[in-house]
């Protein structure tokens, strides 16, 4: 059925036209302007148009000319319909525009019906010329595919390599003459999964899984796995797959090859065993356990059976080890050896290689053999159930002497061995000889060699002098412990090379009572633990650094007497205002009964400060420190302590804060940073001792808040700035300032904002002093992925 378009502006234009031209059963379609007819032209194609010529907006001549603009349009015929004037140049314009014809109002339906029906012939003609090309073309398209579908397997059959084609989803569609010769089957049997039923088990899953991928993809199909041939026995394939895809770029099928590579493979994985196996002969001393692991090395690699026989010192022949894939067939065969002996005297076999000295190679065991080497009917039955089917063994031969030998066999991979894989084996076998060999003579060595690899590596110093005082031992960490290299020592006097030592050890016994000296080294003081024991040829001592443990040992004897005195002063003043009031002989006044009390609550504070810092630097110590990471107001903390300061602070300390009006929230415990935040300032106060401002100034940044405590007081050496946060530590330790402290604030301060995530140091400011504190900000520590919660403390 043919399309037509009626254009008009007048709607009873239109239902006269469709009314004339209805009994050409026809479809019709209508427009009432020329934009509209446009739209219409777009989404349909036409056999003819009737369009009026005059038309508000765009009129017919301006819609024709671009219709026929358009090659989707171009060639539709358009019969103009005007009551306009029949002058020569509107009629012109018209055929100008591209229209077939040109009807003048009032028309006559039968001569518009006829000139009509004439257009929807000639449409409905080439439309059936066109359906025929179309037809023809098919045609031949078919033919030239089964042209070319018959050449392509003329070809897949004359090719060496497996040749098969899938469809879309991976079934098989055809296998050509090279797959039904190498796998035996019939073409009836090779169905869409045929392929999996000749893969070996082990490549299979491999094989299942690239497969789909590549469905999936559309990638090249590439992978190595062995196929079963006719006769049972399996050979290494390339299998490659590509996509053919069509005009639109989907998959139409896939064309798929297998190429034989088997003999290439072999020799890989002959070389590849070979490489193993030296590593593992050249990995140990114990040459029965290396012959043990290279038997298992060869199953699957080179063997599917792999058993190693060794002459023991009194002449027998031991079986030291046997290999097969499956455990159940090594039982079988243990079985089967203690219900039938092998014989020694056979002429085949481990024992008769021993005793030649020479190797034997049977490519392909009959059925003949395996009854010639059966004891009965039972024993042969057995026998064949193993499904031997190759064999071959070489000797272990060293300096014309045979150790053993080794046995290959192949058996259900249907493997057969030839002179190339006995060359390998005898590679094999020599390599294993040499590490018999080898074995004793490297075992001596290492046992001459044991004392001494023990002294150079123990953790303890060790020096060996010989009777004229030559150094002739200085382990490794004799170097680490003093710093002296051993090219610098030894063979040199002691006296030349280590005076100070030289000097120490003639202080030291050498019956094996240690005794600890100060030593001189390089112009360092090591304190030394020397142990010396009088050998025949001269002395040897072992000695340990303990300088780190004196100076620990002293840093506790100094808190002990810091400690002390710090305990001291505040019970002596507790007791003398007790004493004061307990005083029955004395008329205290009020005011004096309260300075006491203030003395004795004040002191009393002072000792739980002092009490609280050694128990906090304990748990610091111990990890038990438990941090609890909240949101917290960092400058409410800060304006707390300043208060609680101020009541407390002399007369000559100004404390000031300078913070802005909004600050973020800190991610902290918020008792632990109060902790800081008290040190700092009574830190301030306390090395203000001529008074100053103590000011204390917060800023934001992106991921943190600064805390800057500054003061005017006695100031940080720029040599001291490292230690001063060093537990014990004291600025002023013999308090000529009158400056005392356990030394445990500033460490305190650091143990805990680390356990925060923050930062503290300590810049100069004037003469004073300026402690920074930066405590990462609620929001910062969440971009770092660090969730707001209870954390164990960790080791100071």
């Amino acid at each position: 059925m043919a399309s037509l378009l009626l254009v008009d502006d007048r709607p009873q234009n239109l239902l006269a036209l469709q009314a004339i031209l209805e009994p050409l059963a026809q479809d019709l379609h209508t427009a009432s302007s020329g934009e509209e007819a446009l739209k219409q032209v777009l989404e349909h194609d036409f056999a003819a148009i009737l369009l009026d010529v005059q038309m508000p907006g765009m009129d017919g001549f301006e819609t024709a000319r671009t219709i026929k603009s358009r090659p989707r349009s171009h060639d539709v015929p358009i019969i103009f319909l005007t009551a306009i004037s029949k002058e020569e140049r509107h009629v012109f314009e018209g055929y100008e525009a591209g229209a077939v014809d040109y009807v003048f109002k009032p028309f006559d339906p039968v001569v518009l019906r006829s000139k009509v029906a004439v257009l929807v012939d000639l449409w409905e003609k080439t439309d059936r010329l066109r359906e025929q090309e179309e037809r023809l073309r098919e045609q031949q398209l078919a033919e030239l595919r089964r042209e070319s579908e018959e050449r392509y397997r003329r070809l897949a059959d004359a090719m060496p390599q497996i040749v098969w084609t899938t469809d879309v989803e991976g079934r098989a569609t055809y296998y050509n003459r090279r797959w039904f010769e190498y796998t035996g089957m019939r073409p009836e049997e090779a169905g869409p999964e045929a392929w999996a039923q000749v893969c070996h088990p082990d490549d299979l899953p491999t094989a299942l899984a690239r497969r789909e991928a590549t469905l999936v993809t559309g990638d090249v199909f590439e992978i190595e796995y062995r196929f079963r041939r006719a006769g049972g026995s399996y050979r290494w394939h390339l299998g490659r797959a590509v996509p053919m895809r069509g005009d639109d770029g989907a998959i139409d099928f896939w064309v798929g090859t297998a190429t034989d590579i088997h003999d290439r493979k072999r020799v890989e994985e002959a070389q590849r065993f070979l490489l193993e196996a030296g590593d593992e002969l050249a990995s140990g001393l114990d040459y029965r356990r290396t012959l043990a692991a290279v038997a298992r090395l060869a199953v699957p690699a080179v063997a599917d059976w792999c058993s190693v026989h060794i002459v023991e010192p009194d002449g027998t022949i031991r079986e030291l080890e046997i290999a097969h894939a499956d455990p159940d067939k090594i039982h079988f065969v243990r079985e089967l050896q203690e219900r039938f002996p092998p014989r020694r005297e056979a002429e085949t076999g481990a024992p008769a290689v021993i005793r030649s000295g020479v190797a034997q190679l049977i490519p392909e065991i009959g059925d003949e053999m395996l009854e010639a080497g059966a004891e009965d009917e039972i024993h042969l039955g057995l026998i064949r159930q193993l499904g031997l089917r190759s064999f071959m063994c070489v000797p272990l031969r060293s300096r014309d002497r045979t150790l053993g030998a080794v046995t290959f066999v192949g058996a259900e991979s249907g493997r057969l061995f030839d002179e190339v894989d006995l060359r390998i084996a005898e590679g094999l076998a020599g390599r294993a000889a040499a590490a018999i060999d080898n074995a004793e003579l490297y075992r001596e060595a290492q046992e001459r060699a044991q004392a001494a690899l023990v002294l150079a590596s123990i953790a303890d110093g060790v020096l060996l002098l010989d009777r004229e005082g030559q150094i002739q031992l200085w382990n490794d960490a004799a170097e680490q412990i003093t710093g002296l290299p051993r090219a610098q020592v030894i063979g040199r006097k002691a006296a030349e090379a280590l005076p100070g030592c030289a000097e120490a050890l003639r202080r030291v016994s050498v019956d094996g009572t240690p005794e600890t000296v100060p030593v001189d080294v390089g112009g360092r003081e090591l304190w030394l633990s020397f142990t010396g024991v009088e050998l025949e040829d001269g002395a040897v001592y072992a000695f340990r650094d303990l300088t780190e443990e004196r100076a620990v040992d002293r840093l506790k004897s100094d808190f002990v007497a810091t400690v002390s005195h710090e305990l001291r002063t505040p019970l002596a003043a507790i007791y003398g205002a007790a004493v004061t009031l307990r005083r029955d002989d004395l008329q205290l006044e009020p005011r004096l009964v309260d300075k006491l009390l203030d003395v004795i609550g004040d002191e009393s504070e002072r000792l739980a400060t002092i009490v609280n810092d050694v128990l906090l630097a304990s748990h610091l110590d111990s990890g038990e420190l438990h941090t609890r990471i909240e949101a917290c107001d960092g400058a409410e903390i800060v304006r707390g302590v300043l208060e609680s300061a101020r009541a407390h602070a002399p007369e000559s300390i100004e404390l000031e804060l300078d913070a802005p009006e909004s600050l973020p929230p800190v991610a902290a415990d918020e008792q632990q940073l109060r902790q800081v935040f008290v040190n700092l300032i009574e830190n301030a106060i306390k090395y203000s001792p001529d008074g100053g401002t103590v000011s204390v100034r917060l800023e934001a940044q992106p991921r943190s808040v600064h805390f800057t405590f500054a003061d005017e007081g006695l100031g940080v050496p720029a040599s001291e700035r490292r230690r001063i946060f060093e537990k014990f530590y004291r600025l002023d330790p013999d308090m000529t300032r009158g400056i005392g402290g356990t030394g445990l604030g500033l460490y305190i301060c650091r143990e805990l904002v680390h356990r925060l995530q923050g930062r503290i140091w300590v810049e100069p400011n004037g003469k004073g002093s300026a402690f920074h504190v930066e405590i990462p900000s609620l929001s910062g520590r969440e971009a770092q992925g660090v969730p707001a919660a209870a954390s164990p403390g960790r080791k100071g």
